[in-house]
Protein backbone atom coordinates (compact mmCIF):
# COMPACT_ATOMS: atom_id res chain seq x y z
CA UNK A 1 0.00 0.00 0.00
CA UNK A 2 1.54 3.07 -0.92
CA UNK A 3 1.84 5.94 1.51
CA UNK A 4 2.33 9.51 0.16
CA UNK A 5 3.71 12.45 3.06
CA UNK A 6 0.86 12.96 5.49
CA UNK A 7 -1.15 16.19 5.26
CA UNK A 8 0.22 17.74 8.31
CA UNK A 9 3.60 18.23 5.77
CA UNK A 10 2.32 17.89 1.98
CA UNK A 11 3.11 20.57 0.18
CA UNK A 12 0.57 20.26 -2.59
CA UNK A 13 3.43 20.28 -5.05
CA UNK A 14 1.96 17.73 -8.01
CA UNK A 15 5.67 15.84 -8.02
CA UNK A 16 4.20 12.96 -7.25
CA UNK A 17 1.08 12.52 -9.59
CA UNK A 18 3.25 13.75 -12.33
CA UNK A 19 5.76 10.69 -11.78
CA UNK A 20 3.12 8.44 -11.84
CA UNK A 21 3.46 6.29 -14.53
CA UNK A 22 -0.66 4.83 -14.45
CA UNK A 23 -1.48 8.34 -14.11
CA UNK A 24 -3.92 7.33 -10.94
CA UNK A 25 -2.71 10.03 -8.71
CA UNK A 26 -5.05 13.72 -9.23
CA UNK A 27 -4.33 16.92 -7.41
CA UNK A 28 -7.96 17.75 -5.09
CA UNK A 29 -9.17 19.75 -2.85
CA UNK A 30 -10.51 18.52 0.31
CA UNK A 31 -13.70 19.86 1.32
CA UNK A 32 -12.10 22.82 3.28
CA UNK A 33 -10.91 23.72 -0.21
CA UNK A 34 -6.88 22.67 0.14
CA UNK A 35 -4.96 20.55 -2.12
CA UNK A 36 -3.90 17.12 -1.77
CA UNK A 37 -2.72 13.88 -3.94
CA UNK A 38 -5.27 11.45 -4.10
CA UNK A 39 -4.47 7.69 -5.44
CA UNK A 40 -6.76 5.47 -6.97
CA UNK A 41 -6.02 2.24 -5.88
CA UNK A 42 -7.56 0.08 -8.29
CA UNK A 43 -5.10 1.59 -10.58
CA UNK A 44 -2.10 1.43 -8.68
CA UNK A 45 0.85 -1.00 -9.27
CA UNK A 46 3.05 -0.05 -6.04
CA UNK A 47 5.93 1.21 -8.02
CA UNK A 48 6.78 3.49 -5.60
CA UNK A 49 7.79 6.62 -8.29
CA UNK A 50 5.58 9.00 -6.56
CA UNK A 51 7.18 8.02 -3.26
CA UNK A 52 10.69 8.32 -4.31
CA UNK A 53 10.38 11.83 -5.78
CA UNK A 54 8.77 13.36 -3.14
CA UNK A 55 10.83 16.23 -2.07
CA UNK A 56 9.08 15.54 1.97
CA UNK A 57 9.61 11.64 2.21
CA UNK A 58 13.04 11.52 0.43
CA UNK A 59 14.06 15.28 0.58
CA UNK A 60 16.74 16.79 -1.25
CA UNK A 61 20.18 18.12 -0.37
CA UNK A 62 20.78 21.47 1.09
CA UNK A 63 22.80 24.06 0.37
CA UNK A 64 24.93 26.54 2.56
CA UNK A 65 24.63 30.14 1.30
CA UNK A 66 28.07 31.13 0.48
CA UNK A 67 28.07 34.77 0.02
CA UNK A 68 25.16 37.70 1.38
CA UNK A 69 24.07 40.75 -0.74
CA UNK A 70 21.76 43.42 -0.04
CA UNK A 71 20.62 44.48 -4.12
CA UNK A 72 18.24 46.17 -5.83
CA UNK A 73 17.63 47.42 -9.51
CA UNK A 74 19.81 50.18 -11.03
CA UNK A 75 16.40 51.19 -12.61
CA UNK A 76 14.12 53.19 -10.72
CA UNK A 77 11.13 52.27 -11.94
CA UNK A 78 11.81 48.21 -11.86
CA UNK A 79 12.39 48.84 -8.53
CA UNK A 80 9.32 50.79 -7.30
CA UNK A 81 6.55 48.51 -9.35
CA UNK A 82 8.45 45.31 -7.42
CA UNK A 83 7.72 43.99 -4.11
CA UNK A 84 11.24 44.25 -2.64
CA UNK A 85 13.87 45.17 -4.75
CA UNK A 86 13.34 44.45 -8.14
CA UNK A 87 16.17 41.56 -8.13
CA UNK A 88 14.07 38.69 -9.76
CA UNK A 89 12.79 41.36 -12.58
CA UNK A 90 16.62 42.08 -13.48
CA UNK A 91 17.23 38.39 -12.93
CA UNK A 92 14.88 37.05 -15.64
CA UNK A 93 15.94 40.12 -18.07
CA UNK A 94 19.69 38.93 -18.02
CA UNK A 95 18.58 35.24 -18.49
CA UNK A 96 16.51 36.45 -21.13
CA UNK A 97 19.42 38.24 -22.85
CA UNK A 98 21.59 34.80 -22.37
CA UNK A 99 19.31 32.79 -24.08
CA UNK A 100 17.56 30.95 -20.82
CA UNK A 101 13.68 29.87 -20.74
CA UNK A 102 11.89 31.75 -17.47
CA UNK A 103 9.73 30.74 -15.22
CA UNK A 104 7.91 32.05 -12.67
CA UNK A 105 4.59 32.13 -10.57
CA UNK A 106 1.38 34.23 -12.20
CA UNK A 107 -1.95 34.81 -11.50
CA UNK A 108 -5.02 33.73 -13.68
CA UNK A 109 -8.74 34.98 -14.34
CA UNK A 110 -9.74 33.51 -11.27
CA UNK A 111 -6.88 34.62 -8.93
CA UNK A 112 -5.54 31.36 -8.64
CA UNK A 113 -1.64 30.98 -9.44
CA UNK A 114 0.05 28.91 -11.32
CA UNK A 115 3.78 28.56 -13.01
CA UNK A 116 4.48 30.36 -16.95
CA UNK A 117 6.99 29.28 -18.79
CA UNK A 118 8.01 31.41 -21.75
CA UNK A 119 11.18 33.55 -23.67
CA UNK A 120 8.78 36.27 -24.08
CA UNK A 121 10.10 39.66 -22.33
CA UNK A 122 6.45 40.64 -21.82
CA UNK A 123 6.27 37.68 -19.09
CA UNK A 124 8.13 39.53 -16.65
CA UNK A 125 5.17 42.21 -15.81
CA UNK A 126 3.11 38.79 -14.80
CA UNK A 127 6.10 37.55 -12.70
CA UNK A 128 6.72 40.04 -10.63
CA UNK A 129 5.42 41.29 -7.11
CA UNK A 130 4.03 38.67 -4.33
CA UNK A 131 1.10 36.40 -4.55
CA UNK A 132 -0.25 35.20 -1.13
CA UNK A 133 -1.78 32.23 -2.01
CA UNK A 134 -1.44 28.57 -2.95
CA UNK A 135 0.43 28.08 -6.21
CA UNK A 136 1.70 24.89 -7.57
CA UNK A 137 4.59 24.63 -10.16
CA UNK A 138 2.47 20.75 -11.68
CA UNK A 139 1.68 22.50 -15.08
CA UNK A 140 5.16 23.29 -15.51
CA UNK A 141 6.60 19.69 -15.22
CA UNK A 142 5.72 18.75 -18.37
CA UNK A 143 6.76 21.77 -20.59
CA UNK A 144 10.33 21.41 -18.62
CA UNK A 145 10.85 17.80 -19.42
CA UNK A 146 10.79 18.86 -23.04
CA UNK A 147 12.90 22.14 -23.21
CA UNK A 148 15.39 20.06 -20.82
CA UNK A 149 15.63 16.94 -23.48
CA UNK A 150 16.44 19.92 -25.91
CA UNK A 151 18.94 21.18 -23.97
CA UNK A 152 17.35 24.08 -23.59
CA UNK A 153 18.42 26.57 -20.54
CA UNK A 154 15.77 27.48 -18.17
CA UNK A 155 16.00 29.69 -14.75
CA UNK A 156 12.87 29.60 -12.71
CA UNK A 157 12.24 31.51 -9.36
CA UNK A 158 9.47 30.07 -6.77
CA UNK A 159 8.75 28.85 -3.80
CA UNK A 160 11.06 26.30 -1.29
CA UNK A 161 8.56 23.65 -1.93
CA UNK A 162 8.26 24.33 -5.51
CA UNK A 163 12.06 24.26 -6.15
CA UNK A 164 12.43 21.17 -4.14
CA UNK A 165 9.77 19.36 -6.01
CA UNK A 166 12.25 20.39 -9.47
CA UNK A 167 15.18 19.21 -7.92
CA UNK A 168 13.47 15.73 -7.10
CA UNK A 169 12.28 15.36 -10.69
CA UNK A 170 15.09 16.97 -12.95
CA UNK A 171 18.02 16.57 -10.57
CA UNK A 172 20.31 18.66 -10.77
CA UNK A 173 20.45 19.57 -14.14
CA UNK A 174 23.10 22.15 -15.14
CA UNK A 175 20.63 23.76 -17.30
CA UNK A 176 18.46 24.70 -14.47
CA UNK A 177 19.12 27.51 -12.56
CA UNK A 178 16.77 27.66 -9.51
CA UNK A 179 15.82 30.20 -7.15
CA UNK A 180 13.96 30.39 -3.87
CA UNK A 181 11.94 33.33 -2.49
CA UNK A 182 11.66 32.78 1.51
CA UNK A 183 8.44 31.74 2.32
CA UNK A 184 6.10 32.99 5.33
CA UNK A 185 3.13 30.28 4.39
CA UNK A 186 0.43 29.69 1.58
CA UNK A 187 -3.07 30.52 1.71
CA UNK A 188 -5.79 27.64 0.02
CA UNK A 189 -7.11 29.42 -3.14
CA UNK A 190 -10.61 29.06 -2.07
CA UNK A 191 -10.32 31.26 0.86
CA UNK A 192 -8.91 34.15 -1.69
CA UNK A 193 -11.43 33.57 -3.75
CA UNK A 194 -14.37 33.92 -1.35
CA UNK A 195 -12.67 37.24 -0.29
CA UNK A 196 -13.19 38.40 -3.57
CA UNK A 197 -16.65 37.22 -4.38
CA UNK A 198 -17.93 38.52 -0.99
CA UNK A 199 -15.93 42.15 -1.69
CA UNK A 200 -17.04 42.25 -5.34
CA UNK A 201 -20.71 41.85 -3.62
CA UNK A 202 -20.58 44.06 -1.16
CA UNK A 203 -19.43 46.63 -3.92
CA UNK A 204 -21.49 45.82 -6.69
CA UNK A 205 -18.07 45.56 -8.87
CA UNK A 206 -16.22 43.02 -10.54
CA UNK A 207 -12.95 42.58 -10.32
CA UNK A 208 -9.81 42.14 -13.07
CA UNK A 209 -7.22 43.16 -11.08
CA UNK A 210 -5.59 42.28 -7.86
CA UNK A 211 -2.69 42.99 -6.17
CA UNK A 212 -1.05 42.17 -2.45
CA UNK A 213 1.32 44.71 -2.69
CA UNK A 214 0.57 47.68 -5.06
CA UNK A 215 3.35 49.85 -6.20
CA UNK A 216 0.06 52.41 -6.60
CA UNK A 217 0.04 52.31 -2.80
CA UNK A 218 4.10 51.84 -2.27
CA UNK A 219 4.97 47.86 -2.15
CA UNK A 220 6.05 48.01 1.42
CA UNK A 221 2.58 49.23 2.91
CA UNK A 222 1.31 45.90 2.34
CA UNK A 223 -1.78 47.22 0.36
CA UNK A 224 -4.11 44.82 -0.47
CA UNK A 225 -6.29 46.14 -3.79
CA UNK A 226 -8.76 45.30 -6.33
CA UNK A 227 -9.41 46.96 -9.81
CA UNK A 228 -12.82 46.68 -12.07
CA UNK A 229 -13.20 46.48 -15.34
CA UNK A 230 -12.14 50.16 -16.09
CA UNK A 231 -9.22 49.67 -14.57
CA UNK A 232 -10.73 51.58 -10.78
CA UNK A 233 -9.55 51.25 -8.08
CA UNK A 234 -12.76 49.55 -5.73
CA UNK A 235 -11.06 47.97 -2.96
CA UNK A 236 -7.83 48.99 -0.62
CA UNK A 237 -7.06 48.07 2.60
CA UNK A 238 -3.77 47.15 4.63
CA UNK A 239 -4.27 44.28 7.45
CA UNK A 240 -4.60 46.91 10.36
CA UNK A 241 -7.82 48.39 8.37
CA UNK A 242 -9.55 44.96 8.93
CA UNK A 243 -8.99 43.30 5.83
CA UNK A 244 -9.94 39.55 6.62
CA UNK A 245 -7.42 37.89 4.05
CA UNK A 246 -4.65 40.03 5.23
CA UNK A 247 -5.01 39.97 8.46
CA UNK A 248 -5.23 35.66 8.48
CA UNK A 249 -2.04 35.33 5.67
CA UNK A 250 0.06 37.96 8.10
CA UNK A 251 -1.05 37.34 11.30
CA UNK A 252 -0.29 33.65 10.03
CA UNK A 253 -3.17 31.96 10.88
CA UNK A 254 -5.13 30.51 7.71
CA UNK A 255 -1.64 28.95 5.88
CA UNK A 256 -1.99 25.01 4.81
CA UNK A 257 -1.30 22.69 7.17
CA UNK A 258 2.20 22.04 6.26
CA UNK A 259 3.48 25.22 6.62
CA UNK A 260 3.72 24.89 10.41
CA UNK A 261 5.96 22.05 9.88
CA UNK A 262 7.54 23.32 7.11
CA UNK A 263 11.23 21.36 6.17
CA UNK A 264 12.53 24.62 4.01
CA UNK A 265 12.12 27.08 6.81
CA UNK A 266 15.54 26.82 7.58
CA UNK A 267 19.09 28.87 6.85
CA UNK A 268 20.67 26.18 4.74
CA UNK A 269 18.74 26.21 1.47
CA UNK A 270 17.91 24.39 -1.92
CA UNK A 271 18.19 26.79 -4.68
CA UNK A 272 20.82 28.46 -6.30
CA UNK A 273 19.78 31.96 -5.03
CA UNK A 274 17.62 32.85 -2.14
CA UNK A 275 15.64 36.23 -2.57
CA UNK A 276 13.50 37.74 0.37
CA UNK A 277 12.76 41.15 1.54
CA UNK A 278 15.81 42.58 3.42
CA UNK A 279 14.98 42.69 7.11
CA UNK A 280 18.19 41.92 9.13
CA UNK A 281 20.03 44.96 7.44
CA UNK A 282 22.18 46.78 9.98
CA UNK A 283 22.12 43.98 12.25
CA UNK A 284 25.78 42.51 12.32
CA UNK A 285 27.47 45.48 10.18
CA UNK A 286 26.69 48.94 9.86
CA UNK A 287 24.78 50.22 6.86
CA UNK A 288 23.94 53.75 5.24
CA UNK A 289 20.69 52.93 3.82
CA UNK A 290 17.42 51.63 5.49
CA UNK A 291 15.74 48.18 4.31
CA UNK A 292 12.96 49.53 2.35
CA UNK A 293 13.06 48.38 -1.49
CA UNK A 294 15.79 46.02 -0.52
CA UNK A 295 16.18 42.33 -1.63
CA UNK A 296 18.21 40.05 0.28
CA UNK A 297 20.18 37.76 -1.92
CA UNK A 298 21.63 34.81 -0.40
CA UNK A 299 24.39 33.13 -3.04
CA UNK A 300 24.38 29.11 -1.98
CA UNK A 301 26.10 27.62 -5.44
CA UNK A 302 28.88 28.11 -7.58
CA UNK A 303 26.32 28.16 -10.60
CA UNK A 304 23.92 31.16 -8.65
CA UNK A 305 27.29 33.31 -7.44
CA UNK A 306 28.25 33.39 -11.40
CA UNK A 307 24.92 34.47 -12.39
CA UNK A 308 24.24 37.11 -9.09
CA UNK A 309 27.94 38.79 -9.64
CA UNK A 310 27.58 38.79 -13.35
CA UNK A 311 24.22 41.05 -12.72
CA UNK A 312 26.44 43.23 -10.28
CA UNK A 313 28.95 43.75 -12.70
CA UNK A 314 27.03 44.87 -15.72
CA UNK A 315 24.98 47.38 -13.62
CA UNK A 316 21.42 45.62 -13.71
CA UNK A 317 21.91 45.67 -9.99
CA UNK A 318 23.41 48.32 -7.09
CA UNK A 319 24.28 45.82 -4.34
CA UNK A 320 26.38 45.64 -1.47
CA UNK A 321 28.43 42.44 0.43
CA UNK A 322 27.11 41.93 3.53
CA UNK A 323 27.58 39.09 6.24
CA UNK A 324 25.67 35.61 5.25
CA UNK A 325 24.22 35.17 9.08
CA UNK A 326 22.82 39.02 8.97
CA UNK A 327 19.67 38.12 6.54
CA UNK A 328 19.29 34.68 8.65
CA UNK A 329 19.00 36.45 11.92
CA UNK A 330 16.57 38.84 10.60
CA UNK A 331 14.24 36.77 9.04
CA UNK A 332 12.35 34.08 11.58
CA UNK A 333 11.69 32.18 8.79
CA UNK A 334 15.23 31.74 7.39
CA UNK A 335 15.53 29.67 10.79
CA UNK A 336 12.18 28.02 11.44
CA UNK A 337 8.46 27.59 10.77
CA UNK A 338 5.67 29.92 11.51
CA UNK A 339 4.44 28.61 15.04
CA UNK A 340 0.71 27.98 15.29
CA UNK A 341 -0.95 30.33 17.83
CA UNK A 342 -3.72 30.28 19.72
CA UNK A 343 -5.41 32.14 17.01
CA UNK A 344 -4.42 29.34 14.37
CA UNK A 345 -6.17 26.92 16.79
CA UNK A 346 -9.56 28.79 16.92
CA UNK A 347 -9.23 29.09 13.12
CA UNK A 348 -9.13 25.53 12.64
CA UNK A 349 -11.91 24.79 14.64
CA UNK A 350 -14.07 27.68 13.18
CA UNK A 351 -13.12 26.57 9.55
CA UNK A 352 -14.35 23.01 10.03
CA UNK A 353 -17.50 24.06 12.13
CA UNK A 354 -18.49 26.17 8.94
CA UNK A 355 -17.93 23.91 6.32
CA UNK A 356 -14.66 26.16 4.77
CA UNK A 357 -16.17 29.50 5.37
CA UNK A 358 -13.37 31.74 4.86
CA UNK A 359 -15.24 35.01 6.12
CA UNK A 360 -17.64 33.49 8.73
CA UNK A 361 -14.29 32.01 10.22
CA UNK A 362 -11.89 34.70 9.92
CA UNK A 363 -14.44 37.51 11.05
CA UNK A 364 -14.59 35.76 14.78
CA UNK A 365 -11.18 35.16 14.79
CA UNK A 366 -10.44 38.66 14.00
CA UNK A 367 -12.58 39.45 16.39
CA UNK A 368 -11.04 37.62 19.39
CA UNK A 369 -7.43 38.91 18.24
CA UNK A 370 -8.48 42.55 18.00
CA UNK A 371 -10.19 42.10 21.68
CA UNK A 372 -6.84 40.40 23.12
CA UNK A 373 -4.67 43.19 21.23
CA UNK A 374 -6.91 45.71 23.08
CA UNK A 375 -6.76 44.07 26.56
CA UNK A 376 -2.82 43.64 26.34
CA UNK A 377 -2.97 47.52 25.69
CA UNK A 378 -5.19 48.04 28.96
CA UNK A 379 -3.09 45.43 30.75
CA UNK A 380 0.43 47.20 30.10
CA UNK A 381 -0.96 50.79 30.30
CA UNK A 382 0.48 51.75 34.24
CA UNK A 383 3.77 49.93 32.90
CA UNK A 384 3.93 52.75 29.62
CA UNK A 385 3.45 55.05 32.05
CA UNK A 386 5.97 54.17 33.97
CA UNK A 387 8.37 54.37 31.09
CA UNK A 388 7.28 57.45 29.58
CA UNK A 389 7.54 59.45 33.28
CA UNK A 390 11.08 58.08 33.52
CA UNK A 391 11.90 59.02 30.10
CA UNK A 392 10.85 63.13 30.87
CA UNK A 393 12.48 62.45 34.22
CA UNK A 394 15.50 62.04 32.90
CA UNK A 395 15.64 64.29 29.77
CA UNK A 396 14.95 67.23 32.62
CA UNK A 397 17.90 66.20 34.93
CA UNK A 398 19.95 66.30 31.65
Amino acid sequence: MIKLASKDCCTGCGACAYACPKQCICMKEDKLGIIYPVIDDTECIDCKCCQSVCPILKPVTYNQPQKAFAAWSSEEEERRTSASGGVAAEVYKEALKQGYYIAGAVSNDDFSVSFELSRDVALIAALKNSKYVFSSAYTLFSELKELLAKNEKVVIIGLPCHIAAIRKLFKDNSNLLLMDVVCHGTTPHSYLAQHIYMLEKESRQKAQCMSFRDPNTNTYTYTFTLYNTKGERFYSQRTKDGDTYQYGYHRMISYRENCYHCAFARKERISDVTLSDYKGIGKLAPCSFNNLKVSSVLVNTEKGKRFIENLIQNGSLIAEERPVMESILGDARLQSPNPKSMLRNIFEKQIVATGGDFESAMVKVMRIGLRNKKLMKIYSLPKRIIKKLFKIISCKEI
